[in-house]
């Protein structure tokens, strides 16, 4: 980034510093809104201490109403909202906006500096010098207030410094010969330190914001492996199906809220029947395709997003359904599950016809707990088998 420290006069290369740049312009314009009022203080300011040294009051008008002008325009720039979801595009948004900033900001300078060809010329010699230093102790104190964007500190230090000089070096007169001959030496110096300190401020404020971006993102990814982490802990990796761990946790903080609010869940507990001759006979790979197009008829039959479908392992599963209104309810879904799940299983030309046993549970009525719950749906399950094994 050394050689993008004026950052108008370069172009991003990459992602990373196209936002690089986004947040430098940003935090520019968040720290310059307060730089039009002072800009507008310091003009009534030298324009008392021009009245004071009897400028032209016609001359005065013109000046101070160009600097209005231009400090209301920096103004409205400042307090713009524009922005675009394309990086890109809010990129080249935000330099245009800097760019029309410093064409306004280098003609405040260029008003500012100007002003010393307002003085009369019998303005006498201890008053003009004074004028110089007041003029170039207001803008320091602006620049170095509010101002942190290089191209402000070289412009507006050349053109202020540049243009006393000029004045100078044009009014001058027997006793300012020496003061033209020192300006002469210490300005030159005065701009290659204002150089210095502009690359020096948008060298530190780049590093800065280049830190933040690289821990924001950073942050962003541990985030995301955490998610990812605890979304691995709580999921089966076969089916995607919440695993037992993540039913045991939502089971018992349904429980808890149930018995606080007095509210009714159910449990339904699941058996595939005829599934080990799919692996002993065509082997796991068979076995696991046809768990996982099991488990989105499972989702598919539960629609409610309250509703949590889990594998609690082998070819057991379990669903835990919230805010049931009676058994009636856990028996019609039991019927449709029972139905999608008999329904012919077609992998890679191979067809599978298997069923499910199903058993239902509901708090209070059959347990004051998820273990009863389990328990008793796992007995209705076994018996639900037992009959259906009676009847072939």
């Amino acid at each position: 980034m050394k050689n993008k420290l004026f950052l108008l006069c370069s172009s991003p290369e990459n992602k990373f510093e196209t936002r690089l740049f986004i947040a430098r312009f940003e935090r520019y314009f968040k720290q310059s809104k307060k730089n039009s009022p002072l800009l507008l203080l310091a003009s009534f300011v030298l324009a008392a201490y021009q009245v004071y040294l009897n400028t032209p009051t016609l001359q005065l008008i013109i000046w101070q109403t160009l600097l209005v002008f231009f400090i209301v325009a920096i103004y409205k720039i400042d307090h713009q909202q524009q922005y675009s979801p394309d990086i890109e595009r809010q990129y080249l948004l935000l330099k245009s906006r800097i760019t029309r900033r410093l064409i306004y900001g280098l003609g405040i300078a260029v008003l500012f500096g100007a002003s010393c060809f307002l003085l009369p010329d019998e303005t006498p010699f201890d008053h003009l010098a004074l004028y110089y230093i007041f003029l170039v102790c207001l803008l320091a104190i602006i620049l170095i207030s509010n101002i942190t964007f290089p191209e402000y500190y070289f412009g507006y230090g050349f053109i202020i410094i540049s243009l006393i000089l000029t004045h100078t070096s044009t009014h001058a007169s027997g006793h300012s010969e020496g003061f033209l001959m020192i300006a002469s030496l210490v300005c030159p110096v005065g701009v290659l330190m204002m150089t210095l300190k502009a690359t020096e401020m948008s060298h530190r404020a780049i590093n800065e914001i280049a830190l933040s971006l690289m821990l924001t993102k950073q942050m962003a990814e541990m985030l995301e492996l955490q998610q990812t982490i605890k979304h691995q802990s709580e999921h089966d990796e076969l089916t995607g199906l919440a695993n037992r761990r993540k039913f045991e946790s939502s089971a018992s903080e349904l429980e808890n809220n149930a018995k606080l609010g007095n509210i009714s869940f159910g449990v339904v507990y699941i058996d595939l029947d005829k599934f080990k001759p799919i692996n002993d006979t065509f082997g796991h790979i068979y076995g696991d395709l046809v768990l996982q197009e099991m488990a989105q008829r499972l989702n598919a039959c539960c629609a409610r997003q309250s509703d949590l479908v889990c594998r609690m392992g082998g070819d057991e599963f379990c669903i835990l359904i919230k805010n049931v209104i009676g058994q009636q309810q856990l028996q019609e879904l039991a019927q449709s599950i029972e139905f999608r799940l008999g329904q012919t299983y077609s992998i890679n030309g191979v067809d599978f016809n298997i069923g499910a046993s199903i058993g239902t549970a509901t708090y209070p009525t059959d347990g004051d707990s998820v273990d009863e719950l389990i328990c008793c749906a796992d007995k209705n399950m076994y018996y639900h088998k037992q009959q259906k094994l009676a009847l072939t």
